[in-house]
């Protein structure tokens, strides 16, 4: 048998005959190969290969954008979502819940906040590059943020991750995201340092990084972005002083762990201050009463 005999052989049975791989699929296969990873499309228990053979099998025909929506599902748990409607059928994904298109017919939003999503962030959220808004807050996501996916998202806007179980960093690919406006990671488990090339994200108006574990000073690069209105630090392990150069902006929301006889970061200018364990207390620094999050 020649090399590729063997190779159409290897492939007709990539998903266990169901469905026979032929030649109508190769166009799509070798696609996958090349930007997925063979590997990982002919292993059996990865969302990859789920999702390749779901689109295999689906009647509505190959696509990037279904295929990055099936390996969503399969990779965060899809069958249990306490939210699933229409997802992995043959409807279109557009239909599917917590999906927005445009008119033509391509993913703009993705909205799976707080309906128990679990599992890994797939990388695969990147192939959607006309997306602008991503929510998957309050679910039980684990791992870290793909390079990849932060690579892919250059339209979005709005980034949702927070009260979620990610740990890893705030990786300096975040700066291929250029339109994003809003960034909100807040209550995981992200650590390392602010990244100061976070200044080239010129549009951002919101980064809320409170409750994680990110270490060092803040960097007074945060100052360049003119659009920035609201910067939450507080529950970190953030230290130093505000720089001065984010004072001057009179942020509308700037809020630090600088409440308390030692604070761990001196700031003369934030709206908030507040303080970790044992007390756990925020103080509005101009009523000097006692605030609650969200401010």
């Amino acid at each position: 048998m020649s090399e590729a005999a063997k190779l159409h052989k290897s492939n007709e049975n990539l998903c266990n005959g169901n469905p026979k791989i032929t030649g109508k699929h190769e166009r799509a296969l070798q696609w996958l190969f090349k930007n997925i990873g063979e590997t990982q499309i002919r292993a059996k228990t990865t969302p990859q290969h789920e999702a390749a053979c779901w689109m295999f099998r689906d009647d509505q025909g190959w696509s990037v954008q279904r295929f990055a929506m099936a390996t969503i599902y399969y990779a965060t748990k899809g069958a249990g979502w306490d939210m699933n409607t229409d997802w992995v059928t043959q409807k279109h994904e557009c239909s599917w819940y917590g999906v927005e298109c445009n008119l033509f017919k391509t993913v703009t939003s993705l909205d799976l906040g707080y309906i128990a999503v679990d599992g890994l962030v797939p990388r695969e959220i990147g192939l959607l590059t006309e997306l602008r808004d991503l929510d998957l807050h309050g679910n039980d996501l684990q791992g870290v943020i793909p390079h990849k996916l932060m690579a892919g998202l250059k339209r979005l806007e709005y980034f949702r991750l927070h009260m979620n179980g990610l740990y890893g960093s705030i990786y300096k690919e975040i700066t291929h995201m250029k339109n994003l406006k809003e960034l909100y990671i807040f209550g995981n488990y992200i650590a390392g340092t602010i990244p100061k090339e976070m200044q080239k994200l010129k549009q951002l108006e919101v980064i809320d990084l409170y409750a994680n574990q990110l270490e060092g000073t803040i960097p007074k690069e945060l100052a360049k972005l003119p659009r920035l209105k609201y910067l939450d630090l507080h529950d970190n392990n953030l230290v130093g002083t505000m720089p001065k150069e984010i004072c001057q902006k009179k942020l509308d929301m700037l809020v630090a762990d600088c409440h308390g006889r030692n604070p761990e970061v001196e700031c003369d200018c934030c709206n908030i201050c507040c303080e970790g364990m044992p007390k756990m207390i925020c103080i509005d620094q101009k009523t000097k009463k006692v605030v609650t999050y969200p401010f």
